[in-house]
């Protein structure tokens, strides 16, 4: 569950971000406080905030953490580099400096990345500017919460003085600085509305909340029956669909002509709105279309193509790689009865593996999608051959979220999902390489298992120095299905970190127990 909170400073996003994650159990990720604790770094280190390349590279260098609350209700801890900064990014100089350093786009990118990574865990409430259009464009729920700037300086400038706004009765003091600060997050809408990167904007698809004349009470409540309804649509989308059909409706009266176009229309836009849901045409698809349905929705002439390509490579490959699985058989049979896929890790060296998962699961009558580098679709040449052979695109070093929940997709409706967690091409002989973590969430969210393989062979196609392939043997090797329930091990996070191990240990085991029986093969 991802919800995200966005809106103007002072509208009440951090209070209602925190209540909520406590009442929820949902972690909160102050995206704000990352910003502020940028621009405080600058700050102290006399570093220009117009100098965009300064505070990119200080962005990318400063360490940012959470700690528990000082007190029950309270804000987290602050951490930046170890240092408690809790009230040190709360003051007036960094207010008017943090609008023009969040609006950097390598200050954006650094902190994205930071912010996708807490959210690829899951169960997280995340308060921002942008954590709807940009870094949780797929959240379960999305807010956008608002307030007049008269209602919003009265706040913060009591939370200064140490009165608690929501105190019945309670009223500014300081006059001069309420005039103050109402002056700051006027100037601080218009940055943040102008930004080029990352500007203040309700997400189409966000509920919008007037919080001018709401306790933060009624805020919470408002956002937590948001929470309880996807939670509902999530519980009835996973719920088996065996129920008995209805008995047929009448049919309405057929509609205006204009008045049936207007409603195909809108029709057509909801469907699409909701990823995959709108049938393909026989052409002119978008290369989305192509990575939110299933294989077998594919268009007629795509299907063909790919049968078709499917059925020479097999063969060629067969002749010039001549190829062999081991242990293979227990696994097709196995998805062939089950209505759902898995998630197939395996080392990475060179193009010829996955080509070569690709038509043996063909040959089974199965699907296996790979996951691809996002920087394929640069051709579109590649990008129109990746499409159509079921490819899945992710962005490299962030959490991206979209493509996780296509895996996921795709794995529920019975497909299966090639994953390299090394994520290029490794040539090392002996090592091991480091793992972009992933997989397991996938699995996870889509309540499946991870079956491990390991190839050799495949490396000695494309020798050093070579840029043709040469005819070789390759050999692929499958391990048995880990499942979570298996692990022995309790707590969601802890459960992930398991199976990535795992899959990863048992992935390395699998390649030593090929070179072991095929000595000289890489």
């Amino acid at each position: 569950m991802i919800v995200v909170i966005d809106g103007p400073a002072g509208s009440g996003k951090s209070t209602v971000a925190r209540a909520l994650g406590r009442r929820e159990g949902l972690t909160y990720l102050d995206t704000g406080a990352m910003y502020r604790c940028v621009t405080l770094a600058a700050l102290e280190r006399g570093v220009d905030p117009s100098d965009a390349c300064a505070l990119g590279a200080l962005a990318r260098s400063v360490t940012i953490a959470f700690g528990p609350a000082a007190e029950p209700g309270g804000a987290p801890t602050v951490l930046l580099d170890g240092r408690d900064v809790t009230s040190a990014i709360r003051t007036a100089e960094v207010d008017s400096n943090v609008s023009a350093v969040s609006g950097v786009p390598a200050v954006r990118e650094a902190m994205v990345a930071q912010q996708r990574a807490v959210g690829a865990a899951g169960d997280v409430v995340a308060e921002g500017r942008d954590m709807g259009t940009v870094v949780f464009p797929d959240a379960d729920v999305k807010v956008f919460l608002s307030a007049d700037a008269a209602a919003r300086a009265r706040r913060r400038t009591m939370e200064r003085e140490g009165t608690d706004p929501r105190t019945p009765g309670a009223e500014v003091r300081d006059l001069a600085l309420y005039e103050r600060i109402c002056r700051d997050i006027l100037a601080r809408d218009a940055g943040d509305e102008a930004h080029a990167v990352g500007a203040l904007r309700c997400a189409d698809d966000a509920v919008r909340l007037d919080s001018t004349s709401m306790t933060a009470d009624e805020v919470v409540d408002a956002v937590a029956s948001l929470v309880d309804g996807a939670r509902e649509r999530a519980a009835a989308e996973a719920a088996p669909k065996d129920a008995p059909e209805e008995a047929p409706k009448a049919e309405p009266e057929p509609a205006p002509a204009s008045e049936a176009g207007e409603g195909a229309g809108k029709a057509a836009k909801s469907a699409k709105a909701a990823g995959g849901d709108a049938p393909m045409r026989p052409f002119h698809n978008t290369w989305d279309d192509y990575y939110d349905h299933g294989m077998a929705e594919f268009p007629l002439p795509s299907r063909m193509v790919y049968s078709a390509a499917c059925a020479v490579v097999y063969g060629f490959t067969r002749l010039y790689w001549p190829w062999r699985f081991e242990d293979a058989e227990p696994l097709m049979e196995e998805l062939e009865r089950r209505d759902k896929g898995t998630v197939v890790v395996m080392n990475h060296v060179s193009m010829v593996e996955p080509v070569i998962c690709v038509v043996m699961f063909w040959r089974h009558g199965l699907r296996i999608r790979p996951v691809f580098k996002k920087e394929f679709n640069r051709s579109d040449l590649t990008r129109w051959v990746f499409t159509r052979v079921g490819g899945i695109p992710v962005d490299r070093g962030t959490a991206d979220l979209k493509a996780v929940r296509r895996a996921k997709r795709a794995i529920q409706r019975g497909e299966s999902v090639l994953i390299y967690p090394e994520g290029t091409r490794i040539r090392d002989d002996d090592g091991t390489a480091d793992i972009h973590g992933g997989f397991a969430l996938i699995a996870r969210m889509a309540k499946t298992d991870v079956t491990p393989m390991a190839v050799v062979g495949a490396r000695d196609v494309t020798p050093e120095g070579k840029r043709l392939p040469r005819p070789h043997r390759v050999f692929f090797k499958v391990g048995r299905p880990l499942r979570f329930g298996a692990l022995g091990v309790k707590g969601r996070r802890e459960q992930l970190d398991a199976m990535e191990r795992r899959a990863m240990d048992r992935v390395w085991e699998l390649r030593a127990e090929l070179r072991r029986e095929h000595p000289g093969e890489w």
